[in-house]
């Protein structure tokens, strides 16, 4: 009978339904992860909860912790849609979308569903960063990449009610996508992720290195898929259509900016303002919040570009392979860099977090991790300043 025309071969039916295959790894795994992360946000959550309040309030408030600045615009913009009189037009369209259209058959209110949408989202960008490490390396080095992702420092950002986690989801999907030949599952992707932050409109680079090295840097192997970038920007270009329709100004996102004060400027006028804004800080006074947060975002541009430098040199270098993953990550730490905020507030304000968006650090610290000093070495302090930095959310410090 098994020579019946037709029949599946026995090999390929097996290889779909072994239980261990690649992609149950990863979906496994992003699950666990989330779950242990989750489960200890909770804690912290309940600890804060009971010691912030003198008496036990209604249940319902448990989460209302998570309700931190940009939170309150992304729950105005689904509930109201954008005002001209206020800045929420910084805040692209997708997240708040999601938490209109799903908030009916999701439990709670806006909050809620926010907070829903950001663990589904967390969850998956785990899962498809655990499937893209293995497929370029291994499983071990997999697993570490999606811990130390979500140990990090500012991880907590990947389940609160930003739009983090989405984008990080959407930019890692496009990205694996793009390994695998998929150019037009990119290419849609990745307009979805424009359509969420600004930042994903720079994965047409990374489409552009990845198409060509897939094809040994030849022009004459380009064929039609490559119109796949295109769709890239598509988000952008829908919120800008929007934009200019609503308020008559297609850029009306990039203008409201002026709010915080941010404009373009050499890469290291951020660094600049940071040690100014330190250095006016005197001893006898109290620690205000900005000279801590500017310390926070002084250290981690050196180790994030310093991670981005092991990428390419040395023995944890990615190799070609990964070169359009790189070449994104740069792009959006430079992005950082170009546009500094101004108005006395912290000039580098948001590059942490923005670093969870720069793949290929958390691959590099996945390769050093193989020693098991070093994986220590990162584990323990990097969970520790989370646990902190997350009781300072939930009290309402500006962290990023």
């Amino acid at each position: 009978m098994s020579d019946i025309v037709g029949s599946p071969p026995a090999t390929a039916t097996a290889a779909a339904v072994r239980p261990d295959s690649p992609w149950r790894r990863a979906w496994l795994a992003g699950l666990g992860t989330w779950l242990i992360a989750f489960v200890s946000y909770l804690l912290l959550n309940a600890v804060f909860w009971t010691m912030a309040t003198e008496k036990a309030p209604p249940l319902v408030e448990f989460f209302n912790v998570w309700n931190r600045w940009d939170t309150g615009h992304y729950i105005t913009i689904a509930t109201t849609g954008y005002n001209p009189l206020t800045e929420n037009t910084a805040f692209f369209p997708l997240y708040p979308l999601l938490m209109r259209y799903l908030d009916p058959v999701l439990p709670g209110e806006k909050l809620a569903a926010a907070l829903i949408i950001a663990s589904a989202a967390c969850i998956a960008a785990l899962a498809v960063l655990h499937r893209l490490v293995e497929d370029l390396f291994d499983r071990s080095t997999a697993q570490r990449a999606a811990l130390y992702l979500m140990a990090s420092p500012f991880a907590f950002y990947l389940v609160a009610a930003y739009n983090e986690s989405l984008l990080l989801a959407l930019c890692l999907g496009s990205l694996y996508c793009m390994r695998r030949g998929h150019w037009w599952a990119a290419g849609i992707l990745g307009g979805f992720a424009s359509g969420t932050r600004q930042a994903g409109v720079l994965l047409a680079l990374a489409f552009v290195i990845e198409y060509l090295r897939q094809r040994d840097w030849r022009i004459s192997r380009v064929r039609w898929d490559v119109a796949a970038v295109l769709l890239v920007p598509s988000g952008l270009v829908a919120y800008m259509v929007y934009c200019a329709i609503a308020f008559d100004d297609p850029l009306r996102f990039m203008h409201i900016q002026e709010f915080w004060g941010r404009q373009l400027s050499v890469p290291w006028k951020g660094v600049e303002g940071a040690l100014d804004q330190i250095a006016a800080w005197k001893v006898e006074s109290p620690l205000h919040a900005y000279v801590v947060v500017n310390v926070i975002d002084l250290v981690s541009l050196p180790v994030v570009a310093g991670l981005l430098v092991l990428s390419v040199i040395g023995p944890w270098r990615l190799g070609p392979s990964s070169w359009y993953l790189i070449a994104f990550g740069v792009a959006v730490f430079v992005m950082v860099l170009l546009s500094p905020i101004g108005r006395g507030l912290p000039p580098l304000h948001g590059l942490p977090r923005y670093a969870l968006e720069i793949v290929p650090i958390f691959i590099v610290l996945a390769r050093i991790g193989a020693n098991r000093s070093a994986d220590r070495a990162y584990l323990f302090p990097a969970i520790a300043l989370q646990a902190s930095l997350l009781i300072g959310y939930f009290a309402n410090v500006w962290l990023s």
